[in-house]
């Protein structure tokens, strides 16, 4: 009988790992508490994935403007309303316009033309006939898709935290609307993210934005037919809302002493300063909704109180 050879033996072993293999990766593919979210190489939440996610701005841009059935000129000074994104990143284009102004002199005045008109036509529509709903449809869910690709990147990041907060929350923009529990659970968990970032007061921001978002979607609750909530959890959402409005507070001041936000664009700076005007301006809004709210209640529970101690009336004898 031939002995084997080492080749044998090895294609034998590996023989025997793929079948042990094939047995158990079933089992291991039902087990839920194996389920972890795909990260190859472990690149979201990493600094590659943070610039990934800023890159990622241009092309969610395209498919949502396609998507919303506008036909716009990009050539134009970009400042028209995104129909309701939340501060939407604009830095590849502002960085477009910086490019421009630099290289103005290098390139003679048809050759940027070009590239301008190639860049232009890129994005530009050319199909005479309308876009249908269907595509639409297509467009928004590709957008959503990205937005939340880009989400997991980097949750710090401004604008794509609020972009997807809003595909998740308004029917006309996302076409997978999430409940209120889930899209808080989302804010929760950008909270936690941003709040653990010690290097860089602009994550704080998002958390506020985030904690912003929750206490809104509380405040509509408690508005509506069936609430779930009471201004007592609306004190509570506030509360992190200022909490994270003072971590922004504190770094910030740390950054200032440090010299790190002379390291920043006046783009930066006046975009930071821009998101923090905003954010307090609702804060304040918020804090009296959830007054007007409070003072809404209590004749309600003051009648409710009243006829529960109110005495009861002497019967009259026949």
């Amino acid at each position: 009988m031939p002995l084997l050879t080492p080749h044998t033996h090895t294609a034998i072993l590996f023989g025997c790992g793929a079948l042990m293999l094939s047995f158990s990766a079933h089992h291991m593919a039902r087990n839920p508490e194996l389920d972890t979210p795909l990260n190859p190489l472990g690149i979201n939440r990493s600094p590659y994935g943070e610039v990934i996610a800023m890159a990622a701005q241009g092309p969610i841009d395209t498919y949502f403007h396609n998507g919303s059935g506008h036909d716009h000129d990009h050539d134009h000074a970009h400042d028209h309303d995104h129909s309701g994104q939340n501060d939407h990143d604009h830095d590849h284009e502002h960085n477009t316009a910086q490019f421009s102004k630099k290289g103005s002199a290098a390139l003679p005045d048809q050759l940027r033309g070009f590239i301008d008109r190639l860049a232009a036509a890129s994005t530009a529509r050319n199909n005479p006939r309308p876009v249908t709903s269907a595509h639409q449809f297509y467009m928004r869910r590709k957008t959503e898709d990205k937005l939340r690709f880009a989400y997991n990147l980097d949750p710090a990041h401004y604008g794509n935290y609020n972009s997807y907060h809003l595909f998740l929350t308004e029917s006309q923009f996302g076409t997978r609307r999430q409940l209120t529990p889930t899209a808080i659970k989302l804010a929760k968990e950008t909270i936690d993210y941003c709040l653990v970032q010690k290097d860089d007061p602009r994550p704080a921001l998002t958390a506020a934005a985030a904690a912003s978002n929750i206490l809104e979607l509380m405040i509509n609750n408690v508005r509506g037919t069936t609430p779930h909530f009471s201004t007592d959890h609306l004190k509570e959402a506030l509360a992190v809302l200022d909490h994270c409005l003072a971590r922004h507070h504190e770094l910030s001041a740390q950054w200032l002493a440090t010299g790190n936000w002379s390291r920043l664009s006046t783009f930066r700076i006046k975009e930071t300063q821009e998101r923090l005007h905003f954010i307090t301006k609702v804060r304040d809004a918020e804090e009296k909704a959830i007054h007007l709210l409070e003072m809404e209640s209590k004749p309600f529970q003051a009648i409710q109180a009243s006829t529960l101690t109110a005495p009861a009336e002497p019967q009259s004898k026949p």
